[in-house]
């Protein structure tokens, strides 16, 4: 809005204000006058006054006087009246004039309105809550005519987020479910459903299920890490066409067949044991995490499968046989091996690996075995790789590699002794990972779920 139409606006409702001020004073004064000229027309009605015993006759004067004083009450009380109508009739002039006006933001086209409120949602990979501040329900209730450009626009309910928690209010989160789905049309879809620690019953969790299956086809990013796995269809082929994204939190047995997902190219996976090694098209990601439990077999298995990975983050817990040959990943970029156990590992966990795109490095000290140097070590990596490291970070250091030593090793490198500072939605650590903007199990969530209409 300019600020000649401010102006304007403001000087309207100045105006309509002194007016109202000007008509509550007339009437004031009116009312005084009245209550006035009422007094003396009894006054000079009567000869006398009192209660019998004591009687005050009015002077011939006083009765000419009072008389006279009536007849200028009544033309300042037709002056008044005559101006108080003036104000009402300007009052209500300016009314109708600020009835009329139109604010620039009522006047933009719907599909402008429609655009400004699908930037309204939190940015991926935040999500918004079914209700609060970030609802797309909170633009329903600004007026009539925001109501239905919201409810008509697809994009502003295709990312949806729930917790399933409880059976009492499972109905209304699941119509909540349903209509934004339906409501999203044809867009793609990013879901991120919760029922850990839930106490659904079996059937409850087997009709959520069968609806988010129904639109596996349109589901592009897919947040299951806080899903209890019960029931999870891992025995049926899974295809998700569209999916680009997925976080699994845990599954109750080893899925029977691979997905199919052909352009997945982000993983975040809380336990790799429960996964299986044919269940994801491990050569077209391109982003991993893996939180816990990578044994040694298991980090070699990956290291050969993930030809094509940018960024990876594992947590290694040093157990089991390590067989790495000689592996080459061209295009990794980041690398972050942890130890959360912080057990010794065996020598030769990064002995073999080639990686000419590392820009990027975080190793905990306690994955190098005794008998390895850490400072060698990462040192033949950058010279076998050539690659060009900018960052360099050694977690869970020992005392004894003092920071100077690193610093003599790599004088041209970032270096830090704390993680890194990870920002990619894929390749944070679990706990890490963007607050949650779903609001709690409360009795106002249920509310609006269950009045979105």
């Amino acid at each position: 809005m300019s600020s000649a139409t401010w102006r304007s606006v403001f000087t309207y409702n100045k105006h309509t204000q002194i007016t109202a001020r000007a008509v509550r004073n007339s009437l004031q004064e009116n009312q005084r006058l009245t209550a006035e000229k009422r007094g003396l027309t009894a006054l000079s009605g009567r000869a006398l006054t009192g209660d019998g015993t004591s009687i005050r006759y009015l002077t011939r004067k006083s009765c000419a006087s009072s008389r006279s004083r009536i007849a200028d009450i009544e033309a300042q009380i037709s002056e008044l009246e005559r101006t108080l109508s003036s104000l009402k009739e300007e009052k209500d002039s300016i009314r109708d004039r600020l009835a009329t006006y139109a604010y620039p933001v009522l006047t933009l086209p719907g599909e402008i309105v429609s655009e400004i409120f699908v930037h309204f949602l939190p940015d991926f990979p935040r999500y918004p809550p079914p209700i609060g501040l970030l609802s797309p329900y909170l633009l329903c209730q600004i007026c009539r005519e925001w109501r239905d450009i919201a409810l008509a626009t697809p994009a502003l309910w295709s990312v949806i987020s729930l917790s399933f928690r409880e059976d009492g209010r499972f109905p209304q989160k699941l119509r909540y479910l349903q209509t934004s789905i339906e409501r999203s049309g044809s867009c793609r879809l990013s879901l991120k459903l919760g029922t850990m620690g839930t106490s659904l019953a079996h059937k409850s969790l087997a009709v959520l299920n069968h609806v988010v299956i129904n639109h596996f086809h349109r589901v592009e990013y897919l947040d299951l890490s806080s899903w209890s796995g019960y029931e999870f269809p891992t025995y049926t082929e899974l295809s998700l066409p569209c999916l680009r994204g997925l976080k699994f939190g845990d599954l109750p047995e080893e899925p029977a067949t691979p997905l199919v997902a052909p352009v997945l190219h982000q993983v975040v996976l809380h336990y790799f044991g429960g996964i299986g090694n044919s269940f994801f098209p491990w050569s077209q990601l391109t982003a991993i995490t893996v939180a816990e439990l990578i044994e040694l077999g298991e980090y070699g298995y990956l290291m050969n499968e993930l030809i094509n990975i940018v960024h990876c983050r594992l947590s290694i817990y040093p157990a089991g046989h390590l067989s790495l040959g000689d592996i080459t990943l061209a295009h990794l970029e980041t690398c972050i091996l942890e130890n959360p156990s912080r057990y010794p590992a065996p020598s030769g966990i990064i002995a073999t690996l080639t990686l000419p795109a590392l820009r990027r490095f975080q190793i905990a000290e306690t994955l190098f075995a005794d008998k390895d140097d850490p400072v060698d070590s990462i040192t033949a990596l950058v010279t076998r790789s050539g690659c060009n490291l900018r960052e360099l970070s050694i977690t869970d250091a020992n005392t004894a590699h003092i920071t100077a030593y690193y610093h003599d090793a790599f004088p041209s490198t970032s270096l830090t002794f704390s993680p890194l500072d990870i920002t990619e939605p894929f390749l944070m650590r679990w706990q890490d990972g963007p607050e949650d903007t779903e609001s709690s199990d409360s009795d106002d969530e249920s509310e609006g779920t269950d009045s979105e209409d």
